[in-house]
């Protein structure tokens, strides 16, 4: 069968200081590949196609089975590529987290599509075009939404080893950046599926709150694969939680260093799950830097978020990672209906006091299949408002209403965190000093002038 993989174009063409690959769709298609399927991916967003010269492609591609992917954030941009693709092939289906989470009202929302893909995708989507190729009934395929039922859910893949490698070469590698990335070219991986912890903003839906990961062996191997066929580039970790198992870490850092990788990396981190001699592996391994989930700088925004961390634990964790000579990123929510104005101004001085290298704020957000959603739902606080980041894609943002927040107030505090942060001259000298090439400047001067294009288009 020729298969068609699609991730849709952007609303706009604009600059984008992270661009990465849309890695379900290649493990979709490298499943698909041993299958001996003809399978082609076409990333529209990546290739920057406008909507004209993507019906273009689409309509050249003569596929017999067209899949696209969706989130929820940029929903909107499914639903107008799945009416193009419409006319462009015989069996059309849909997959991805949104998808995940709308199954029980699928067709009220895309009337246009043949067969929906819930949950982890791989045999799914293998078993459905197997049937199809075949001329089979297919109806019935766990985890799949036809035009008779939601089918029963399939189990999630247990041993993540037995998954081929994603199918990169299909990919146009050359377009993909991130603003931290020290190297020429950049791409991602998952070394697990699942974090088991509990946080009550975090969607669960695909990958469960049960980690599974990845053997170290497998990983190593992974990354070979890459350097052997890139040179020059740099890998982004995208599990929820890298670095849950301290022994596989080092066990993997040790890999690394014992087969001579020379790349950069960046992972997702824990503030009570890192330490010194963990922190040494990664930095010798090559790690340039970590990500933690700080949220907030105070204890009460904390706990009603269920982070189960401490705001000490934030504080040495920063301090050890710092000494370790790795870069930090660090995660802040605004909005947190137990948080003040003014509480969560202490939490913008917290960031500085932290001192991270990069600081992402997001409004507290109640995505469905969340338990935050769930709550918001039944006691009226949730809301569709318009306020967003720099680097949000959604039309309207997820948000809670409540005695101490407003959209007028969330606004505020959101502007109020990047100005105080990123707008320090301090801050702004110690960036431009950690340049080492024009492409650094490159990208600083871009992601720069969005944050700052974003204020003055927005900000009060």
């Amino acid at each position: 069968m020729k298969i068609l993989l699609v991730q849709p174009p952007p609303r706009r063409i604009e600059y984008e200081s992270i661009i990465v690959p849309p890695l379900g769709l290649a493990y979709l298609a490298a499943v698909l590949e041993t299958r001996e399927h003809d399978v082609r991916i076409l990333d529209a967003f990546a290739e920057r196609q406008s909507w004209t010269d993507f019906e273009k492609a689409v309509q050249g591609a003569g596929a017999d089975l067209i899949g696209i992917g969706g989130m929820t954030p940029v929903i909107d941009n499914t639903h107008r590529a799945v009416k193009i693709c419409r006319p462009c092939c015989k069996h059309l289906v849909i997959g991805g987290p949104h998808v995940t989470l709308s199954k029980d009202h699928l067709f009220e929302e895309f009337p246009e599509v043949d067969y929906a893909v819930y949950g982890e995708g791989e045999e799914t989507l293998a078993e459905l075009v197997e049937h199809l190729d075949q001329k089979k009934e297919a109806r019935g395929i766990a985890g799949t939404v036809d035009r008779h039922a939601v089918n029963p859910s399939r189990p999630p893949v247990q041993d993540l080893d037995r998954l081929p490698f994603p199918a990169r070469h299909l990919l146009p590698s050359r377009r993909y950046s991130y603003l931290f990335a020290k190297r020429k070219r950049v791409t991602t991986m998952f070394t697990s599926r699942g974090c088991p912890y509990q946080c009550i903003f975090c969607d669960k839906a695909v990958f469960g709150s049960k980690c599974r990961m990845r053997s170290a062996e497998n990983v190593l191997n992974e990354i070979g694969e890459i350097l052997g066929r890139f040179k020059d580039i740099s890998i982004i970790f995208y599990d929820d939680l890298f670095t849950l198992n301290k022994e596989r870490v080092i066990r993997i850092c040790q890999g690394i260093l014992e087969r001579r990788f020379k790349f950069d990396w960046k992972c997702e981190g824990r503030v009570d799950r890192i330490d010194r001699e963990m922190l040494g592996w990664m930095k010798r391994a090559g790690c340039s830097m970590i990500a933690y989930g700080v949220e907030s700088g105070n204890q009460a925004g904390l706990d009603y978020l269920g982070k189960n961390t401490k705001v000490e634990d934030i504080r040495k964790a920063f301090r050890l990672t710092r000494e370790s000579g790795i870069g930090t990123m660090a995660y802040f929510i605004l909005g947190i209906p137990v948080e003040t104005f003014q509480d969560e101004i202490r939490s913008i001085e917290f960031a500085k006091e932290i001192d991270p290298d990069y600081v992402q704020f997001s409004i507290l957000s109640p995505f469905p299949g969340t338990p935050l959603y769930n709550a918001a739902v039944k006691d009226g606080s949730y809301r569709e408002l318009g306020v967003q980041s720099p680097a949000d894609k959604d039309l309207k943002k997820p948000a809670l209403v409540s005695l101490n927040w407003n959209e007028k107030s969330l606004n505020e505090i959101m502007h109020r965190a990047h100005q105080s942060f990123y707008f320090r001259p301090r801050y702004m000298i110690k960036r431009l000093a950690s340049l080492s090439n024009l492409k650094d400047l490159g990208r600083l001067w871009g992601a720069g002038l969005k944050v700052l294009s974003w204020k003055v288009k927005k900000g009060p």
